[in-house]
């Protein structure tokens, strides 16, 4: 028997979707001697009547099935019917939406047409008469049921599919709230943690291209941040161009609401051309607008609301990063700026030091740069140095001014300041890494260091790397004592000192600088006002 069934070309929408599910239902119902045919509202048969030999829509069979499926369909309700040959013909409407979708109609042969020989070879079912006039009821009610049952799979496999869509767009967008939650860091730098977000947009949203603006903010964002990923035929000024003659004037007449436009169109003289069909912006706002993140061209329909909720939810979470990002950096410009302050009391007290501490702080930065130590070691390498005189406070300034040599007495009180800084600093949570460099800073490789007499290897080396600057800088600046050393001599005793007063791998690498343009650099900032660098924080 053949049962590979043909459709017609022109589906109804009405009862697109179902046809495998009825195809199915025919080939059960041939089993059993019922000849099955689908009919949409408008008369056309999604499953067309199908006799034994393949022919589709041949002789009166067809037409008694369609006028009985016309019937259900205008009255809503279960018909049946006699076929010009003598079978029988009954149908069930189909329902979707509490609308009728279409009917389904079965064609039987029955015993009493047979006892005529009403029906030939070409009959509309297969396999003789098995069924009678009386059985019609039940085999609507078969029907009936048949349909339901189909039409509840059909719902469940659609609400599968439409759940199982659901759950991976929500994975994917739970993973990118997850790896963007890991890299939008309060310590990070916003240009990062915007690419970050942006590159997930571009994965999830399936866009052609994503936007990330960030406007300048001292001290956390000291200049404009623009950011752009995926395929955008567009340059840096026309983003800017489109961003301030575009985007900006008609967030500014939403009151700040998101946008979402699927007929965008630049104006001709913009520059722009037609590389921007479609775009959702959504404002970043903290008091005022901070930013914006663009979504553009859908690369698959339109933009609707949940691009919308997503990408207002990442501006949402980019909000809260950046108004910590701009507390913190304010809190780190007050820390600074405290810091710096204490250490030019430290210099004020003898004016031939005047700058020492922060000139020993950079030269410190430096040596942890060329080292390859990490950033957030680095810059707390630079605050050891800035710091490392701090208990120079408790040294009287008779002691600390003396012009000439010092009494043993007196040499014993200056020993005392490494462990006085230690001390002052100690309750200082977050200055814990930087006090090893403060009361180690004048031991000596060779054990003639103070105040614990460390050697080699003992000595951190946070330590060696502030010991060493303290000394090039007090060699290489005027004394009460005495005029800065020339350079040729500075250099020549450094060598002469390492490995006894220096760590042989820091002279190396402060020698292989160039001497008098880092001297010359130092002394260039002595006048220049200090800022906060939000480079110093990032980890």
């Amino acid at each position: 028997m053949n049962t590979a069934y043909r459709r017609t070309s022109s589906v109804s929408s009405s009862l697109s979707g179902m046809e495998d599910s009825m195809a199915r239902l025919k080939t059960e119902l041939v089993r059993v001697g019922l000849n099955l045919s689908v009919w949409d509202v408008s008369g056309r048969g999604v499953i067309p009547y199908q006799t034994c030999t393949g022919d589709t829509a041949v002789g009166p069979h067809e037409r008694d099935a369609r006028e009985v499926a016309d019937r259900v369909v205008a009255q809503g309700q279960p018909q049946q019917g006699v076929s010009a040959c003598g079978g029988h013909v009954v149908g069930v409407p189909i329902w979707r939406r509490r609308r009728v979708a279409g009917a389904a109609v079965v064609c039987f042969p029955t015993k009493e047409s047979a006892r005529g020989d009403a029906y030939g070879p070409n009959d509309f079912a297969c396999g003789g008469a098995r069924y009678s006039v009386e059985d019609a009821e039940s085999i609507v009610q078969l029907l009936n049921g048949l349909v339901e049952r189909e039409q509840a799979l059909h719902v469940a496999q659609d609400e599968l599919t439409h759940l199982s869509s659901n759950l991976a767009t929500s994975y994917e967008e739970l993973s990118l709230f997850h790896r963007i939650s890991n890299l939008m860091r309060v310590t990070g730098k916003p240009g990062n943690s915007l690419r970050a977000a942006l590159d997930g947009l571009l994965e999830v949203m399936n866009i052609e291209g994503a936007i990330g603006v960030i406007h300048a903010r001292p001290p956390g964002v000291p200049k404009d941040v623009l950011q752009v990923v995926g395929t955008l035929d567009l340059n840096a000024d026309q983003i800017n161009l489109l961003v301030a003659s575009q985007i900006a004037p008609r967030l500014a007449t939403t009151g700040g609401r998101p946008i979402l436009d699927n007929h965008f169109r630049a104006p001709a003289d913009s520059g722009l051309g037609n590389t921007i069909r479609q775009l959702v912006a959504v404002p970043l706002v903290d008091n005022e607008l901070i930013g914006m993140l663009l979504a553009i061209n859908k690369l698959n329909g339109e933009f609707g609301s949940a691009d919308l909720k997503l990408l207002s939810s990442i501006a949402s979470q980019g909000e809260v990063i950046l108004a910590n990002n701009r507390l913190y950096a304010d809190l780190q410009e007050l820390l600074m700026g405290v810091l710096h302050a204490l250490s030019e009391t430290i210099d004020a007290k003898d004016p031939y030091t005047h700058g020492h501490s922060r000139r020993v702080a950079m030269l410190s930065r430096r040596l942890a740069e060329r080292l390859g130590l990490s950033p957030g070691k680095v810059h707390a390498m630079y605050l050891a140095g800035l710091l490392h005189d701090i208990g120079k406070i408790g040294v009287p300034e008779h002691v600390l001014c003396k012009t000439g040599r010092l009494t043993d007495e007196e040499f014993e009180t200056i020993k005392r300041h490494p462990g006085l800084g230690a001390k002052i600093l100690q309750g200082i949570r977050q200055l814990d890494d930087i006090i090893v460099g403060i009361i180690t800073h004048h031991e000596r490789p060779d054990g003639g260091g103070y105040p614990r007499g460390l050697r080699g290897d003992e000595i951190p080396l946070e330590g060696r790397i502030v010991g060493l600057a303290d000394v090039f800088d007090a060699m290489t600046s005027d004394r009460t004592y005495r005029r800065a050393l020339n350079l040729d001599h500075v250099i020549a005793e450094i060598r002469e000192c390492c490995p006894s007063q220096f760590d042989r791998q820091l002279v190396s690498v402060l020698l292989d600088m160039d001497i008098p343009a880092l001297v010359k650099e130092l002394r260039a900032e002595d006048h220049v006002q200090l800022t906060f660098n939000p480079e110093d924080f990032s980890p």
